[in-house]
C-alpha cells in the first residue's frame, strides 16, 4: 500500500469572518499579599549588632574594672544556640582583655568561673544542652526581647 503525500490530502477552505471578536481576559482578583519575613541571616545580624551596645549599657565597666568595649560569649556560640543571646553568658571586657582571653582561654575561663561562681556556671551548663530551633522566628523573638531590655535601661 502506498502512503499518501501532503498534496493528496483534501484541503479545507479557509474563510474569514466579517467580524472578529476581541479577546478579553478575565480580570484577576488580587490576593492580599502577606508580609514577607526577613531572612535568618538578616535577623541574626541584627541581634548580634544589638548585643554590644546592650552589654555596654548593662555593664559600663568590664569584669576587671575598665570601660566595657566588647561582650565575650563564655560558652561559644557554636557550642550552644540557646546561650547565644543569654545575658549571663556574656562577659563584659575591653578589647585588650578579650584578646588576652582568646590567647589563653583555659586560664581565663577558670578565673571567670572563680569570679562569677559555680552556681552561675551550673546554670550555663544546664541551659547549654537545651535544643533550640534557630529559624527566623527564634531570631525575631530574641530581637524583640533584646530591644525591650535595651530600651528599658
Amino acid at each position: 500500500m502506498k502512503r499518501g503525500t501532503f498534496k493528496d490530502k483534501p484541503r479545507k477552505q479557509m474563510t474569514r469572518s466579517a467580524f472578529k471578536r476581541p479577546t478579553v481576559k478575565p480580570k484577576r482578583i488580587k490576593k492580599k499579599k502577606r508580609d514577607k519575613l526577613p531572612s535568618v541571616k538578616t535577623m541574626r545580624n541584627k541581634c548580634d549588632k544589638l548585643l554590644s551596645p546592650l552589654i555596654k549599657r548593662m555593664y559600663p565597666t568590664s569584669m576587671f574594672g575598665e570601660e566595657t568595649q566588647v561582650a565575650h560569649h563564655f560558652i561559644k556560640k557554636s557550642q550552644s544556640s540557646a546561650l547565644r543571646y543569654y545575658i549571663p553568658n556574656l562577659i563584659p571586657l575591653t578589647n585588650a582583655q578579650h584578646q588576652a582571653l582568646h590567647n589563653n582561654e583555659s586560664f581565663w575561663s577558670t578565673k571567670i568561673v572563680q569570679i562569677r561562681g559555680m552556681e552561675w556556671f551550673d546554670d550555663l551548663e544546664a541551659k547549654k544542652n537545651e535544643y533550640v530551633k534557630t529559624d527566623v522566628h527564634f531570631y525575631i523573638e530574641n530581637y524583640k526581647r533584646l530591644t525591650e531590655i535595651h530600651d528599658n535601661l
